[in-house]
């Protein structure tokens, strides 16, 4: 399995516009676009896809889910609009649903942004306002394989 971009590659600082804008009110000024993501050479023995894009060194003593998308049919292999259409967007950390960009605190280190596609044996079971430890745990337990890019970014 290959997780893919367009717009970043792996280890690369991400553009501004892919960070949060001032909507959400954490002092960011992006324009909250989502890289583009593509992926190639899934296994046959996978039921279903799942994206989440986490960033573990956020200041909250258990990192930050800036998206997490589950349900995707593996017939896709981008996110395109009917992709996500047919997808559960489930609540991220910021209350919303959908993709939430970076915005770590102003003269932080870079924080890393891991965007990763899963391979699940099963699907995952959720609703729009599952907890995110649970879409993890379960994540934990159904993957049968996986990719990552790593983004970083920094204010």
């Amino acid at each position: 399995m290959i997780l893919l971009s367009s717009d970043f590659k792996d280890g690369d600082f991400l553009d501004k516009k892919f960070s949060l804008s001032s909507d959400y009110g954490f002092g960011c000024s992006g324009s909250n676009i989502r890289p583009q993501l593509r992926w190639e050479n899934i296994s046959e023995k996978v039921d279903e896809l799942a994206i989440t894009v986490f960033d573990p060194d956020a200041p909250t003593g258990c990192g930050f889910w800036h998206w997490i998308l589950v349900g995707i049919d593996k017939k896709y292999c981008d996110l395109n609009d009917e992709c996500l259409s047919k997808s559960l967007q489930v609540q991220n950390d910021f209350g919303s649903y959908g993709y939430g960009g970076p915005c770590p605190p102003e003269n932080d280190h870079p924080h890393r942004y891991f965007f990763t596609i899963y391979g699940l044996n099963s699907k995952i079971d959720a609703h729009k306002d599952t907890p995110a430890a649970q879409i993890a745990f379960q994540l934990h337990f159904k993957t049968f394989e996986k990719a990552t890019l790593l983004g970083l970014f920094r204010r």
